[in-house]
């Protein structure tokens, strides 16, 4: 997954050994006995300071890092989930509206779930399997956009050609419910970490008779601990208890704090200065799809008195310019791109070494598939623009236009006029800056059609292994007109082999070498973008907020554990 406004993730550092023994399968874990004791302090109100709202509530159209931090660990419950716990052990998962972590047979192509008894919606209706099904199913609608594409990918049966519930109620013959007992599905390959997958919000639970289609983004009917009491677009979110939710079937919220209150539209600086000067309603304050900005690290990270409200660490999301390779068709273009990038400059717009290490591939190192290649021809993170003037044929190449998609909010402005400096070092580029409302970024840079050269993203892997970030990322087979996540627009045919080797891999360990050689040719041979940074996350939080870590998926502070004094 999973896309990021902030680049707020941690990496998952030691979670691929818990990978490896999960994909085992099987187990039942009893559902309660992982979880991290109570230690906070019930009641009060959490206030949630944010750049923009959320692209989606809707969980089967969530995919940035922000939303599926509220959405998943607040309004809605999935199969699995990741602990609630500080550290590297909060990248494994537990069972969540599942009491196991699942059985896979049939070489691994049958994945089930027993479900647990006793679930409840907002409203006391019971829970169903045949609910988790249709929330799968409604994610394969050409309206429900934006979401991952794991089902579609990976689905047996009629999956290849269904179009969703909304055209087709007879549903998808590869998901099976035996009651409420449990739930099946049949995979058209073998997957070894299937359990991972289900803890993505593609596979909640949504009733049918509550889907109001693409309007579902407004209220989505709870499953978890809080429901929406009120909901004013670009405004506030207000969410307060749901009675119906028992803790004693969830071994992972905390739900501490009586009501969240989520406040959009506000600049990034004045949320530092807010949580900063911690004054009334600030003291139980955090910022979520921001960070400290770059121009108040330093002083922040240096004062005594706010240092038990920061936190901060690496993070595991790759920051990283997509070279539309529909626009940008000769590769050597696409090089002198890469050669022509400062990342100094880059780093420093936001906020320097505490910023991030510059990154040399999309895998980042804390995974077992990272790979270490050289990302250009140069070790200068000032890069090489007479190289890059050479490739193109020096001051006689004519001039190439190029146009940078990013968010205008944060530290967006200020790394996109470093790209447009950078490159235009290059005679033959000629930059124009193109920026976004940071709401609706993903959403309109994911519109292949009218995608520009040139793409700042950031992406963090779903679960740790390169099976959630090089396919989602450059499998030709997952470009969609609307909802895209291949920014490069990449649809190779060597790309495509090679991803077809490295999926049908049932050894884990091989598969992980052929990610990182598949990350190799992308980035080298194909230069489909530019690697940034492998960043950092520097966060406040008000002086009342209790339970303060970054969570080590989201990279953000993890929204099931805070609470309030």
């Amino acid at each position: 997954m999973t896309l990021t406004r902030t680049g707020a993730k941690v990496a998952a550092l030691g979670a691929a050994a818990a990978l490896v023994l999960a994909a085992c399968g099987g187990g039942d874990d009893g559902g309660g006995g992982q979880s991290q004791a109570p230690t906070g302090t019930k009641g009060g109100t959490l206030n949630v300071l944010m750049i923009a709202d959320f692209e989606h509530l809707d969980p089967q159209r969530s995919y940035v890092s922000s939303a599926l931090n509220f959405g998943v660990r607040l309004l809605t419950r999935t199969l699995t989930a990741y602990k609630s716990v500080e550290g590297p052990a909060g990248s494994e998962i537990l069972p969540d509206l599942a009491e196991d972590l699942g059985t896979g047979s049939n070489d691994n192509k049958t994945w089930t779930f027993k479900l647990r008894q006793g679930l409840k919606y907002e409203d006391g209706s019971p829970i169903t399997c045949e609910d988790i099904k249709y929330g799968v199913e409604r994610s394969f609608s050409d309206q429900i956009t934006a979401g991952p594409q794991y089902a579609k990918q990976y689905l047996a049966g009629n999956a290849s050609t269904y179009k969703g519930p909304y055209v087709d109620p007879a549903g998808l013959d590869s998901i099976k419910c035996d009651g409420d007992k449990s739930i099946t599905f049949e995979l058209n390959r073998s997957l070894g970490d299937f359990n991972y997958t289900v803890s993505m919000p593609t596979f909640s639970p949504v009733p049918k008779a509550k889907d109001t289609n693409i309007k579902y983004d407004d209220r989505p009917f709870s499953s978890g601990p809080y429901k929406i009491e009120s909901y004013v677009r670009d405004k506030s979110l207000v969410l307060v208890r749901n009675e119906n939710w028992d803790p004693k079937t969830d071994p992972i919220r905390k739900a501490y704090p009586d009501k969240i209150v989520a406040t959009f539209g506000l600049d990034a600086i004045v949320i530092d200065q807010r949580i900063q000067q911690d004054s009334g309603e600030d003291q139980t304050a955090i910022q979520l799809d921001t960070q400290i900005q770059g121009e108040n690290l330093d002083a922040f990270l240096n004062d005594a008195t706010l240092k038990p409200r920061i936190v901060s660490g690496l993070d595991g999301f790759t920051r990283y310019l997509a070279i539309n390779t529909t626009k940008v068709k000769d590769v050597n273009v696409r090089k002198a791109i890469q050669l022509a990038i400062n990342k100094e400059t880059y780093r420093a717009a936001r906020g320097g070494d505490q910023a991030g290490d510059y990154a040399t591939s999309m895998i980042t190192t804390a995974l077992k598939s990272h790979k270490a290649f050289k990302d250009r021809d140069t070790d200068n993170p000032q890069g090489d623009p007479a190289k890059a003037a050479a490739l193109l044929g020096g001051a006689a190449a004519k001039s190439i236009a190029l146009k940078i998609d990013f968010a205008n909010s944060g530290s967006g402005p200020k790394a996109a006029a470093a790209f447009k400096e950078a490159l235009e070092r290059v005679p033959a580029f000629a930059v124009t800056l193109n920026p976004i409302n940071p709401d609706v970024y993903y959403d309109t840079v994911g519109k292949t059609a009218t995608q520009n050269e040139l793409t700042l993203a950031g992406w963090g892997p779903d679960w740790p292994s390169g099976s959630s970030v090089i396919p989602p990322l450059f499998d030709g087979k997952q470009i969609v007109p609307e909802g895209n996540q291949n920014f490069a627009q990449l649809n190779d045919p060597d790309v495509q082999a090679a991803l077809e080797a490295a999926n049908k891999e049932t050894d884990l360990t091989k598969q992980a070498k052929l990610w990182g050689d598949l990350d190799e040719m992308i980035t080298v041979d194909k230069a489909a973008y530019v690697p940034l940074i492998w960043g950092k996350t520097n966060a406040i939080s008000g002086s009342k907020v209790k339970g303060i870590y970054l969570h080590a998926f989201y990279g953000e502070l993890d929204m099931a554990a805070l609470s309030v004094a």
